[in-house]
């Protein structure tokens, strides 16, 4: 298998803080890689390595990035959109701003078009426009174009010409797979690309990447992805980047291996210890013959133990704190619908939680589950129905915005608030010091502006913050974003063995699954109950977009007069998308003649007298042009609903 790139002697740090020490890895054509580590401890870092956006630290031997110059092209899908910086672009053409060319081309076509609108016969400007065309071919744009616009709509992505920046999180999130997706590179970096998504949206990114033929290296909380999708583990851990070749879960047995390894090493150096120790105490006359050697061997049996401790994975350390009511029923809604206006929102709500529930909210982007929190909270009332609740019932949330952070002051400051014990609602408290040490917050990195921590790591600080409350129920909004699995993983533990009620919206399937005993679907207007966490509820949803595709493809009069009603407000085509149409009749024939070539040739193909990979290479090729066949049938369809 074909090396894509090697990188050695990796060093870096910011400030005081190091992100590598002499740090090495290599990445194979297929490697299909989940990156993991600590929030602050470089993922993110490393991707700017690789795309060139950041450059390592000068070193003795020095920084090297071999890459093989006909296989290699990366590109990366951050976080988040930078929308705000392309106001001119909507939804259908933001893929060009992540390609400069292309959108340079886009810019000056256009204002070529403006000119020619005045002057149709401008010889000069023709050419012009017909140089840019040529560019914009040649760089593959039509193509790029057309498969981004394809997953847009598998994404089931509407209003096309919307600006962006007036879309939802989730929203932005399907243009940014799209956009990934699409590109022709052939080493992909997705930084926590399911951040924000529904479980149904995450599911169909999840195949995509199963199907794909590319490399590519993904940051991800999202265990079950991570398991589904990856077959090499890169973990970042004290400066150095540990390669496992297998899933998710292969990587944690071994890591359970590693562990069960390293406490019997433990034991035996710690026996050793103290057979050594009581050689070293001997008296006055055994230590005139002491061996030298003895006495060094003893010093490093002490400093082996102590790496070896250090190895030891840190445990955050969260509590979660409750009012000590003894009431088992907390809310309860009998008939309930709430709507705006004439809009119904959530209708036949009936729904109970009590004292020990553990809940997982899920449903689509834009269901009602926002708002049927705002319900349960009472910020919002019933149009009709019974709500009833505790007397001084609190209810506290922990949700996707998070606390705004004062990035100039340190950690000490924002959780302590003037004081040097956080105080809980319970009576008891804790040294701030202490307290953030629980949340893995390095002694030397409390004492500094927030502004320097990492974007996980601050997500780590908010929920610092929120944990020092006490309440009869918990609500955690998405608590997974941003969250490193580790943490995740620690909160999850918190949650299984909290004895109050806790409800939560996320699409980490894993997460749901470890921590809820009830599932709340929001599914056409009405909530369905389930008894169980994600897994119970997998083959439900799976039959409801069974369902969903059969009715798809059931006409009816109704369906019919929307269509024709849709069909008479088709949109305009631009300039660009009408000399694409006078083209794309021919690219398709031709496709279609290249498809049926390929599929005779393999019909008579000479087993006996060929060589197998003659086989093999004509498959690979009938795949490609079957799907840029499909790609120009679903690019010809949105073409053909606009109006020429």
């Amino acid at each position: 298998m074909s090396i894509l790139c090697n990188l050695s002697n990796i060093n870096l740090n910011f400030g005081e803080k190091n992100i590598f020490t002499n740090a090495r890895f290599t990445i194979s054509e297929n490697d299909r890689v989940g990156l993991i580590g600590l929030n602050g401890q470089g993922k993110s870092t490393l991707f700017n390595i690789i795309t060139g956006k950041q450059i390592p630290d000068i070193s003795e031997p020095a920084f090297i990035f071999d890459k093989n110059k006909d296989l290699f092209s990366s590109f990366l899908i951050p976080q988040e959109l930078d929308v705000e910086s392309f106001p001119d672009l909507s939804v259908s053409q933001f893929y060009l701003s992540f390609y400069p060319e292309l959108y340079s081309i886009h810019r000056q076509l256009r204002i070529v078009e403006t000119k020619l609108i005045e002057d149709f016969e401008n010889t000069n400007l023709l050419n012009q426009q017909q140089s840019l065309l040529e560019r914009f071919e040649h760089l593959e744009g039509w193509r790029i174009e057309s498969s981004y616009l394809s997953y847009l709509n598998y994404f089931e992505l509407e209003n096309r010409e919307a600006s962006p920046n007036k879309l939802s999180g989730g929203e932005q999130r399907k243009i940014a797979l799209s956009i990934g997706l699409s590109t022709p590179a052939n080493f992909i970096l997705w930084d926590e690309p399911t951040n924000h998504l529904d479980i149904e949206t995450i599911k169909k990114f999840e195949d995509e990447l199963e199907n794909c033929q590319k490399t590519y290296m993904i940051i991800s909380h999202d265990r079950y992805l991570l398991n589904n999708v990856t077959n090499k583990i890169v973990h970042i851990e004290n400066g150095k980047i540990n390669s496992f070749q297998g899933t998710y879960l292969d990587y944690l047995e071994h890591l359970e291996e590693k562990e069960k390894e390293r406490v019997k090493h433990l034991d035996k150096l710690q026996n050793k210890h103290r057979r050594e120790l009581a050689w070293m105490r001997q008296g006055i006359k055994a230590r005139g013959t002491r061996s030298k050697k003895r006495v060094e061997g003893f010093e490093n049996i002490k400093t082996d133990i102590q790496k070896l401790k250090e190895k030891s994975r840190k445990l955050i350390n969260i509590q979660m704190t409750h009012t000590a009511r003894q009431s088992k029923q907390l809310i309860e809604i009998k008939d309930g619908n709430f709507g705006y206006q004439n809009e119904l929102i959530l209708k036949n709500l009936n729904l109970k939680i009590c004292k020990k529930d553990k809940v997982a909210l899920i449903g689509a982007n834009g269901a009602g589950k926002s708002t049927l929190i705002n319900i349960l909270r009472n910020q919002l009332q019933l149009n009709d129905g019974v709500r009833n609740e505790v007397d001084q019932l609190k209810v506290i949330v922990f949700d996707q915005k998070r606390a705004s952070l004062d990035l100039n002051k340190t950690p000490y400051e924002i959780v302590g608030a003037g004081q040097d014990f956080v105080h809980f609602d319970n009576g008891t408290k804790k040294h701030v010091m202490s307290y953030l040490e629980d949340y893995l917050f390095p002694r030397e990195q409390i004492h500094r502006p927030s502004h320097t921590l990492s974007g996980g790591e601050k997500n780590r600080l908010q929920l610092a913050m929120f944990m020092r409350q006490s309440a009869d129920l918990w609500i955690f909004d998405e608590p997974t974003n941003d969250l490193d699995i580790e943490t995740i993983e620690i909160l999850e533990q918190q949650i299984t063995n909290y004895e109050d009620a806790v409800l939560i919206i996320g699409h980490d399937r894993a997460f749901l699954d470890n921590t809820c005993s009830k599932t709340w679907l929001i599914h056409e207007k009405q909530v369905e109950i389930f008894e169980g966490g994600y897994s119970q509820v997998e083959p439900y949803l799976e039959a409801i977009e069974l369902e969903k595709g059969l009715k798809e493809t059931t006409s009816s009069p109704e369906r019919e007069q929307a269509s024709e009603q849709s069909s008479n407000k088709k949109s305009k085509m631009s300039y660009i998308e009408k000399q694409r149409w006078k083209v794309i009749e021919e690219e398709i024939a031709q496709t279609e003649k290249d498809v049926e070539l390929l599929k005779n040739k393999m019909a008579q193909f000479d087993y006996q007298n060929s060589p197998p990979i003659e086989l093999e290479n004509l498959h690979k090729s009938s795949q490609e042009k079957e799907q840029e066949l499909e790609r120009l049938y679903l690019e010809w369809e949105d073409l053909s609903n606009k109006e020429f």
